[in-house]
Order: C-alpha cells, then sequence, then structure tokens
C-alpha cells in the first residue's frame, strides 16, 4: 500500500471507532427509555 492509501484507512479507522465510542457513552450517559420497560418487565417475571 502506497502512503496516501495507509493515511485514509487509519483516518477511516479513526473515525468509525470514534463514532462507536461517542455514541457508546451517550447512551451510557443517556439510556433510551425503552430499556427502562425492559427492566420493569424483567423484574415482574422473576418475582
Amino acid at each position: 500500500m502506497n502512503t496516501s492509501a495507509i493515511i485514509m484507512m487509519i483516518i477511516s479507522m479513526v473515525f468509525l471507532w470514534g463514532g462507536l465510542i461517542l455514541s457508546i457513552l451517550h447512551l451510557m450517559k443517556h439510556p433510551e427509555d425503552l430499556d427502562d420497560v425492559l427492566e420493569e418487565v424483567k423484574d415482574q417475571h422473576t418475582l
């Protein structure tokens, strides 16, 4: 691979992995409402 291909590969990997990390952090700070509903249903079935 030449230099420009390696640079583009690194930029693409940083973009994709960075987006994944940011989305995981966002979901950890702001969980979706459906998660709360699923936990309530799970708690009801374990009683």
